[in-house]
């Protein structure tokens, strides 16, 4: 069974490495073109071309696929038996869909009709919900809307941030796009309907939860809107680890870990603390600064505690040391 694999970013090449350890043939690789994607001005290759670099797969970069007849050539002419896609970050029309005789099949990491799109993982933990998951589906012309073969769900613990939910979801679609190929291989010869009917194919429209869209994280999404709710902060901190920052003087600052302070008798022990920002709750001020509490922020209901952070043009490090960094005080103001 000849495969051509489509994908694109780390999460993606995990998946490329398991398939071909596994032994399946991956004749191909097609991915997003070499970007600039760090500060400096060099182009850098997709984790999935530098994945399959490695292995000595062909890889192909498209642009924009639907536009791209080159790669609809080469497609014809490599006559896959099942095309993988994992991550890819383009749509591929239907005359591209149409191409494989085993189909087209994408594993997508949210609990479908849920967080269709760009960005599930993201935004399942945004939105404080209690589970995420993998679906294996069938891949039609609409975003995220083909039938789904295969599912697992996992919860989503107050502790999961971007990076460690995101490595158990990929190590979860690994292992079922593997047991998924496996049934494909048994469906050669079937027709589309019957190929669904074998594989127990469900609709979406019979799966858990309303369709919702997982779009696009974009720039201004990252910055902290300190007068939201203490957990809403915490959230999008985790959601968007490690990049999600505030502004002091002008320099930015990463939040990387924080924590909410909801007992208000152990805060109200420490002597330096400003008890008039609390009873105020006045978004984004300072209210404590020492080695056992780090940094404490008030927001629209709790104080967060920074944790770790870093500032601009510094490493990593504790909230304690960050403060010496900054000159930060008592009664300043993050967001500014």
């Amino acid at each position: 069974m000849k495969i051509i694999f489509w994908g694109t970013p780390k999460y993606s090449s995990e998946h490329l490495i398991n398939i071909v350890k596994a032994g399946y043939e991956v004749t191909a690789v097609i991915t997003q073109p070499d970007r600039r994607r760090s500060r400096g001005k060099n182009l850098s290759p997709s984790p999935v071309k530098k994945t399959a670099l490695e292995f000595n797969i062909p890889v192909y970069t498209t642009q924009s696929i639907s536009k791209d007849q080159n790669i609809k050539n080469l497609l014809i002419k490599l006559k896959a038996d099942v095309y993988v896609v994992v991550a890819f970050g383009q749509i591929l029309p239907r005359e591209i869909l149409d191409l494989p005789k085993l189909g087209c099949w994408n594993s997508h990491a949210s609990l479908l009709p849920v967080w269709r799109g760009a960005a599930p993982i993201q935004w399942s933990i945004i939105n404080d919900d209690s589970k995420a998951g993998v679906c294996i589906m069938a891949m039609e012309e609409g975003l995220d809307t083909g039938p789904v073969i295969k599912q697992e769900s996992t919860i989503i613990s107050d502790a999961d941030n971007l990076e460690l939910l995101t490595n158990r979801l990929s190590n979860i679609s690994s292992k079922l796009l593997i047991q998924c190929l496996e049934n494909i291989k048994l469906t050669e010869g079937l027709n589309k309907q019957a190929r669904l009917k074998k594989l127990n194919a469900i609709d979406q429209i019979e799966l858990e939860g309303k369709p919702s869209y997982a779009r696009q994280i974009k720039k201004e999404d990252y910055l902290i809107d300190w007068s939201q709710n203490a957990r809403t902060i915490i959230k999008k901190i985790l959601g968007l680890y490690p990049n999600a920052f505030t502004f002091y003087n002008g320099k930015r600052i990463k939040i990387l870990e924080a924590n909410i302070l909801r007992n208000q008798e152990k805060i109200l022990i420490h002597k330096d603390i400003n008890d008039n920002s609390e009873q105020k709750n006045i978004p984004g001020e300072i209210i404590m600064i020492n080695k056992e509490v780090d940094i404490m922020i008030m927001t629209k209901d709790f104080p967060i505690q920074i944790k770790i952070a870093q500032l601009e043009g510094k490493n990593i490090t504790d909230g304690f040391t960050l403060s010496n960094q900054s000159n930060l005080k008592i009664n300043d103001t993050f967001g500014n």
